[in-house]
């Protein structure tokens, strides 16, 4: 759907939006109107903003024809999620064409969750079939 459809749907104005999450006006404009600004936002702002917005992360992700699954994983981390799914990580890069090592990172922290970019969650939550902000454990 996108954040502008999100946004005028549940009523709140670009001010509004920037002034209930803390994002500056030209980041939240260029989310809307710039497709690969938004594939790119990392997954803590897109969960800040689904939050605020009652939506799904996914619903935040500019093209129409992707997997929109969002599922609770019943679990939380993207550790503890590959591991219930029975995966290796080498099987997890396999199915998401997320690179080995960078789930890796992910997973021991390295590199935060938070700062995944949405296409990559988009591909490691429809290889795990869960919602992408399961993957965050810092409580979003």
């Amino acid at each position: 759907m996108g954040l502008r459809e999100l946004r005028k749907r549940s009523n709140i104005t670009l001010e509004q939006l920037s002034a209930l999450t803390g994002y500056d006006m030209p980041r939240l404009s260029r989310y809307e109107t710039v497709d690969d600004d938004a594939r790119n936002m990392f997954l803590g702002t897109a969960a800040s903003l689904a939050r605020i917005l009652h939506c799904n992360v996914l619903d935040l992700y500019p093209d129409e024809h992707v997997w929109r699954g969002g599922v609770s994983a019943g679990v939380v981390g993207l550790r503890n999620i590959r591991l219930s799914r029975g995966l290796t990580q080498t099987q997890l890069a396999g199915m998401s064409g997320v690179a080995r090592p960078n789930i890796s990172w992910f997973e021991t922290g390295y590199r935060p969750v938070a700062q995944m970019y949405l296409r990559t969650a988009l591909r490691l939550s429809e290889a795990l079939q869960c919602d992408p902000v399961d993957f965050l454990t810092e409580g979003y």
